[in-house]
Order: structure tokens, then C-alpha cells, then sequence
């Protein structure tokens, strides 16, 4: 058995563990004993599973083959910071500050971005497959080819996103915003867009067969190279639009 006194310490040099695997190029780390102290160069053990870093300041940080999996970023700053090959992996990111992050070969698989904000984030080969992103802004970011297969994107904000050949297959889009937003080649077979607001969406060469498109807004959008086949498309606002029949009208106010 450890006596108090030497448990405290067992605790503390734990702490100071989990937090060494984040390598900072010039980041302010901020959690428990830590709290506000601003680290440089610390440098990485590499696993840190199940961490508790809600609330975090880590802007502009590395996170260099981290293993963060199941890790709590609840409301943490993560802001300019570069991710390279961290997994993620059912980590809990509700709430977080990712704007002007890069996220490359990151695993978010089954992780929560639910309101999180991703405002201009670059993501390169990012696997978030059955992750929660309802609620979250997600604007003028690039997320080409991604991977958000059954993934919850409902209510998400993707206004302006480069969405270009991600696979979006059983996706959750339901009530989703997708100004403008590019989806040229994306994979959205069986995906659940009901509602979705797709107002000047590219859609080229998408394949949206079976999709689920009920009452969603396609005015302006280009579907005119996309796969329809089997799409329902029960109240969808065509005004116009451009389809593989030509442009529809069908919907626009008189």
C-alpha cells in the first residue's frame, strides 16, 4: 500500500504523463495542477488514453502520433493547432474551438463534435465514420474526401465547404446547411437529407442513390451529372436547378 503522501505524488507525476504526450511548438496548456502554465517543447510518451483535458488551452499546439482515444476536449481551444496521425477515437470534442485546424490522417471514428466549431478547418484524410457532429459550424472549411460514413451531421452548418469526394454514405443530414457548399463527386448513397438546405450545393457527378431527400431546398444547386437513382425525392424545392432532366422550375414562388 502507498502511504498519502507518496499516492499525491504517484497522482501528480500521472498527471504530468498524460499530459507529456502533446508535443507544443508554442502552445499554453491549461488543465488541474497545470493550470495556465505555459509549456514549450514538452516532449511526447505518445499515449494518453482517456486524458481529462475539458477546457484545455492548446492553441497552436503539434500533436504529433498522439494517442488521445476516448480523451475528454469538452469546450477545449484548439485553435491552429496541427494534428498529424492522432487518433481520436471516441474522444469527446463537444463544444471545441477547431478553427484554422489541420487535421491530417486523424482518426475520429465514433468521436462527439456535437457544436463543436470547425470555421476554415483543413482536413486530409480525416476518418470520422459514426461520429456525432449535430449542431456543429463547420463553414468555409476543407473537407475533401473525408470519410463521415453513418456519421451524425444533422443540423451541421457546411455553408461553403469543400466537400469534394467525401464519402457521406448512411449519413445523418437531416436539417443541414449546405449553402453553397461543394459536393462534387461525394459519395451520399442512402444518406438521410431531409430538410437539408442545399441552396447553390454542387452536386456534380454525386451519387445520391437512395437517398433520402425529403423537403429538401435545391434552388440553384447543380445535380445535372448526378446518380438520382432511387433518390426520394418527395417535396424537394427545385427552382433553378439543374438536373439530369434539365433545369426544373417546378418550385419556385410565383
Amino acid at each position: 500500500m502507498l502511504r498519502s503522501g507518496h499516492m499525491a505524488k504517484y497522482n501528480g507525476i500521472l498527471k504530468l504523463f498524460c499530459f507529456a504526450t502533446i508535443f507544443f511548438s508554442n502552445g499554453v496548456l491549461a488543465a488541474d495542477d497545470l493550470a495556465k502554465t505555459r509549456m514549450s517543447q514538452l516532449r511526447s510518451f505518445q499515449s494518453c488514453n482517456k486524458c481529462d483535458l475539458r477546457g484545455a488551452d492548446l492553441r497552436g499546439a503539434i500533436l504529433h502520433q498522439s494517442n488521445l482515444r476516448e480523451s475528454i476536449l469538452i469546450g477545449a481551444d484548439l485553435r491552429w493547432v496541427y494534428f498529424n496521425g492522432v487518433n481520436l477515437r471516441g474522444a469527446n470534442l463537444s463544444e471545441v474551438d477547431l478553427r484554422y485546424s489541420w487535421l491530417n490522417e486523424t482518426d475520429l471514428r465514433n468521436a462527439n463534435l456535437s457544436n463543436a466549431d470547425l470555421d476554415n478547418a483543413q482536413f486530409s484524410g480525416v476518418n470520422l465514420s459514426s461520429a456525432i457532429l449535430k449542431k456543429a459550424y463547420a463553414s468555409n472549411g476543407n473537407l475533401s474526401e473525408s470519410i463521415f460514413a453513418r456519421a451524425n451531421l444533422s443540423q451541421i452548418d457546411l455553408s461553403g465547404t469543400n466537400l469534394a469526394g467525401a464519402d457521406l454514405r448512411y449519413a445523418y443530414l437531416d436539417s443541414s446547411i449546405l449553402i453553397k457548399t461543394d459536393l462534387s463527386n461525394a459519395i451520399l448513397m442512402n444518406a438521410q437529407m431531409r430538410k437539408a438546405n442545399l441552396l447553390g450545393a454542387n452536386l456534380l457527378n454525386a451519387n445520391l442513390r437512395m437517398a433520402d431527400l425529403r423537403g429538401a431546398n435545391l434552388t440553384e444547386a447543380d445535380l445535372s451529372t448526378a446518380d438520382l437513382s432511387h433518390a426520394n425525392m418527395e417535396g424537394v424545392i427545385f427552382c433553378n436547378t439543374l438536373t439530369p432532366w434539365g433545369e426544373d422550375n417546378s418550385g419556385c414562388r410565383q
